[in-house]
């Protein structure tokens, strides 16, 4: 699975580290970078390995792994 980062544009693949896909909500999915998703404030909670991010396309937050 693979996608366009929101943010930059650039090349977003799922299970690499420090790329987010968000896919739990809705009937979208959404993809970002993590520097992407902090430097757009995407990133609201940051616990060690889980990271809470708002979908910048509906506002729903999503719990993910890094």
């Amino acid at each position: 699975m693979s996608g366009e980062c929101h943010f930059c544009h650039g090349l977003v693949l799922a299970g690499e580290p420090e790329h987010i896909v968000l896919d739990g909500h809705g009937d979208h999915e959404v993809y970002m970078h993590e520097r992407c998703a902090r430097g757009g404030e995407a990133i609201v909670s940051d616990r060690r390995e889980n990271v809470d991010v708002t979908c910048p396309e509906c506002g729903a937050v999503e719990t993910t792994r890094l």
